[in-house]
């Protein structure tokens, strides 16, 4: 029984039967998630459905858990309530709504948002030691802090301890709300003096981060905020980001056809990741349980050719 799920997992996704082993795990990403609707609700049914097949050890919170103000008051109706049939751990980041109640310290402390150590900002690791090193890192960061500028050079000397261990692992993650590539539509052709639909990069945090990441060494970069995904080009450094939004909240104007763009679509979705030595593959999910987006993320030179196109069809037999 066991090796036909395996065998219905490499099928689905496309991955090698031998590559799903003890050797790869898997976790879930979603963005902008704390609304308590029904859009929120179909997605954890979805992702339910997708873990019962596919196992998750975790999934990763991009921030703005708790909508409006991150209030304790919340936590139940639009977190834990929602999300309790999964039985996974979660470890969130927080964004800007989550920080408008004591700067989101009651979140931090609660267990069920696994902070790590109960710091807003922090690091944890995954999968199996191959070949001298630990095959995946996780780097959480608190972007609403850096850009106020909240306790800085702590926050700088932590960054730079971690990403100083980068070689340690196969792969580094780094994770946090407000993205540095996001790309969005204006309003009009008026551009700026009329405002644009989504929040787009944020270049200050860009300046702060980027020759950061890659210098230290890391690979995928994940954020939220704006309620769309896109899924951007191999940027400097060779640094894949994502923007996933939209499991609970989307919004228009996303910019599709930018040169930097891989690929974006405004839907309700969660994310799918599967981690092997040599490659990360990935799934974009809707809320009818189909992938409209999939690819995978190789360490050599070669790519690996991403599925723009939708993809009908329910993810469970």
């Amino acid at each position: 029984m066991r090796a036909r799920l395996i065998l219905f997992i490499a099928l689905l996704l496309g991955t090698p039967a031998s590559v799903l082993s003890e050797k790869t795990f898997t976790f879930a990403v979603i963005g902008d998630s704390g609304t308590g609707g029904n859009h929120q609700k179909l997605i954890a049914g979805q992702m339910l459905a997708f873990h019962q097949n596919h196992s998750w050890k975790f999934i990763l919170m991009l921030g703005d858990n708790i909508y409006e103000g991150g209030d304790p008051k919340d936590f139940d109706k639009k977190f834990k309530n929602i999300y309790k049939k999964l039985n996974v751990p979660f470890h969130a980041t927080l964004g800007n709504h989550d920080r408008r109640t004591a700067r989101g310290q009651s979140q931090v402390e609660d267990d069920a948002f696994g902070y790590v150590g109960k710091q807003d900002e922090y690091e944890f690791h995954e999968g199996p030691q191959i070949g001298g090193k630990r095959l995946a890192r996780f780097i959480c960061l608190n972007s609403g802090a850096w850009k106020e500028k909240e306790d800085l050079s702590r926050r700088e000397k932590s960054l730079d301890k971690w990403l100083s261990k980068s070689p340690d692992y196969h792969w580094n993650f780094v994770f946090f709300h407000h993205p540095i590539y996001s790309f969005v539509e204006s309003k009009s052709r008026l551009g700026w003096l009329i405002g644009r639909w989504g929040h787009g990069s944020n270049m200050n945090l860009r300046k702060i981060w980027e020759q950061s990441f890659i210098d230290g060494g890391i690979d995928i970069v994940l954020s939220g905020h704006d309620h769309f995904y896109q899924k951007i080009r191999k940027q400097k450094g060779g640094i894949h980001y994502f923007v996933s939004g939209g499991a609970g909240k989307i919004r228009k104007g996303i910019k599709k056809n930018h040169p930097e763009v891989e690929f974006g679509k405004v839907t309700y979705h969660f994310l799918h990741f599967e981690v092997s030595e040599k490659e990360v593959r990935f799934a974009a999910v809707d809320e009818d349980g189909n992938i409209f987006h999939r690819g995978c993320i190789r360490k050599d030179e070669r790519e690996c050719s991403a599925q723009s196109q939708e993809e009908k069809g329910d993810l469970v037999e």
